[in-house]
Parts: structure tokens; sequence; C-alpha cells
């Protein structure tokens, strides 16, 4: 199975759904040094090599000629990168920022275990207000072998997308991270303007809250709108009760439900912890596929024939329940089908889940899954 590099939708704003990461490193690293103003990114995972060292370099330069340059790097996920990538960096003048450091010492203020537990899982950058990129691809050699999907869209300051992504990254700045805002301080208007219809392209901040779950709700509510299909492609699929629910009556009621998962994922504890679920949806018709192409690294879903979502958010607890995430909404039937169109070259190279596989289990698989299923909101 060979995917091609981009799909293009000649839509306003301009948008690309990049499925190479070596197409996004080249795309993005294109857009950096063009910038005139500002590279705003937050990166989930870096991990140092020649891509890494030319997105420092890039962000150097920019940060240099005076550009406001801005990286924020979270602890865990970038965990093995040395103090010297980064102080090459904040020398320059970008500023730099590590999300809830793991070594307390690093830490402003009381170090908690709820900072540790949540993470700042996007993969967010916007350059010069005009130009951003969200998915699942980080930076790094490792990926460049993994199947994800990344997205890049254009378009000017007043767009939707743009000023929604902008309130996210300024929602970091206003919390003390960075001195200034991102995008610039807008007059609130003299009258209300006329409510114009809902974008094709809208934005969801999965900013998860106490008793305020947005992927969560995101996820269940569009399940149990469904008609026709409901096709999941995701790296680590760990639902809890309510989401299997909306699955399983999806399925029960006739629509074509289907999860993809990587046959072995990076997280071997979460192959594992995922097996109860798994037949469970099995069990109650819902088609379970393993991608057999390697890392499957994809987290988006398609609703029927005009609704698709696709970002930051995986199906289990952290990103549910703790991770800073962001996905978008796509109403648009003519991307929608790219999508579809992406899920099913994933599946030329899939084989399906049967019922036997789970039940050949050894016990103490089936015992040890069980168990990392019930603890898996840390996993």
């Amino acid at each position: 199975m060979k995917l091609a590099g981009a799909y293009t939708d000649m839509t306003s704003p301009a948008f690309r759904v990049i499925v190479s990461a070596s197409d996004f490193y080249d795309s993005l690293f294109a857009d950096i040094g063009a910038a005139k103003k500002s590279v705003i990114m937050e990166m989930y995972c870096i991990e140092e090599g020649p891509i890494a060292s030319k997105l420092n370099d890039l962000l150097v330069d920019r940060a240099r000629k005076g550009l406001d340059v801005r990286l924020m790097y979270d602890s865990v996920g970038s965990f093995g990168v040395s103090n010297s990538y980064f102080d090459k960096m904040a020398a320059a003048g970008v500023k730099i920022h590590e999300y809830h450091p793991v070594n307390p010492r690093r830490t402003k203020g009381a170090f908690s275990l709820r900072k540790l537990f949540r993470r700042n899982h996007r993969k967010l950058i916007l350059i010069d207000a005009s130009v951003y990129y969200l998915g699942g691809m980080n930076i790094g050699e490792k990926f460049l072998d993994w199947k994800d999907i990344m997205i890049r869209g254009a378009g000017s300051e007043s767009d939707d997308v743009i000023k929604s992504l902008g309130r996210i990254l300024d929602q970091t700045a206003k919390r003390g991270v960075f001195k200034r805002g991102v995008l610039k301080k807008r007059r609130k208007p003299a009258a209300k303007k006329p409510v114009s219809p809902p974008s094709l392209i809208q934005v969801c901040d999965c900013r998860p809250k106490r008793q305020n779950y947005p992927a969560k709700r995101l996820y269940i509510s569009a399940i149990k709108k469904a008609a026709t299909r409901v096709w999941i492609a995701q790296a680590y699929f760990l639902p809890r009760r309510k989401l299997v629910k909306a699955l399983v009556r999806s399925a029960r009621k006739g629509v074509d439900v289907r999860v993809m998962i990587p046959d072995k994922s990076d997280v071997r504890l979460v192959d594992m912890a995922s097996w109860p679920v798994l037949g469970k949806l099995i069990s109650n018709g819902v088609k379970v596929e393993r991608f057999m192409g390697g890392m499957m690294h994809a987290k988006t879903a398609i609703i029927d024939d005009h609704w698709v979502t696709v970002g930051t958010v995986n199906l289990d607890s952290m990103s549910l329940y703790w991770n800073l995430e962001t996905n978008l909404i796509i109403r648009d039937p003519r991307l929608v089908s790219i999508f579809a169109g992406i899920f099913l070259e994933y599946e030329a190279g899939c084989r399906i889940v049967g019922k036997t596989e789970q039940d050949r289990l050894p016990l103490r698989s089936k015992i040890l899954a069980r168990l990392l299923y019930y603890y898996s909101w840390i996993l």
C-alpha cells in the first residue's frame, strides 16, 4: 500500500491533508522559512536528530530576524531532549516553555501529581496568524515511517479557524507562560454582527475541565447521530463505558461501525489493555481491524458522508480526561470524502480481528488485559 503525500482541496481557506511525515516537514520548514511576523508552536514530542536540528536552525534564524518565535514542548513527550537543544534557541530569542516539568526543581510553584498527569499533547503550529498545522505528527526521524495525518490550513487573520486556534494559543499566554498573546488584541465591535451560518471547518478546544470533557462529548454526540457509518482510526484505543455503549448501539441499529487500530503500537500495554473493549465491540457487530503496515498513528473519525474530526485526540483516558488536545470538525462533504479515501487505503493493509482471536488468548493474558483496562485511566 502506498499513500500519496498530500491531498489538496481548493476551498477557502486553503486546506491540505498531509499523510507523509517527510512532506509535513518539507512544508512546515518552507512556511517557517517564509514567515514574516511570528511562529508559534506547541509540540508534544521532539526527538533530537537531523530533522529536529533543522527546525532548531530555522527557529533561531527567524528569532534573530526579529520575529516573535515561541516553542512550547511537553516535558514527558520530549523527555529525552538535551537542555542544549533548547538553550541554543533561547539564546537567540526564541521564547521556550517546558509544559509541566517532570523534574520538580524546574516547576514554578507547588509540584502536584495532577500537573504531572496533565500533558500538552497538541501538535499545533500557527505562522503569521495565517497558516496553521494541526494533527498527529511529531518531530523526529522515528516518525518518518508512521502512518499519520496532518492538516495544513491557510487563510487570513479574520478566518474562523485561524481566530479559534489563536485563542487557544492565547490561553497559554494568559496563564503567564509567555509575555504576549499570540494574536493582536482586537477592539470590540460597536454593534453586534449578524449571526453567520456555521463554518464548514470548526475547532474543538479539547482542554478537559472538571466534569467537562469536550472530546468525549464530541465523539459520543456524533456517534449517536450516525445514520450510515462510523469509521474510526485510532493509534491508542481505550474508550470508557459511555463511548463503548454509543458504538455498540450504532452497530445494533445497522450502522457500519469500523474501528481501526495498529496491529502493534509503540505502547504495548495499551495493546493488551484494549482486548476487553475489542471483544465487546466484536460481539456486538463492530468491525475491528488491525493495521499491519507499521505504526498507524492517525486520530480521526468519519460519520456518514458529511462529518469528520481529525487532530490530536486519542480515544483513551489521557486524551479524554487529562491532556490538552485540539481537533478540527469538518462538515464539507468533499473533504469528508478525502478522509474516507485515506481510511480505505489504510484498510487495504489491515486484517480483521475475529472473536476467536480473543478466545484463544491464554487465561493469564485475559486477566492481565482486564487489570490493565481497569487502570487504563493512566495509560
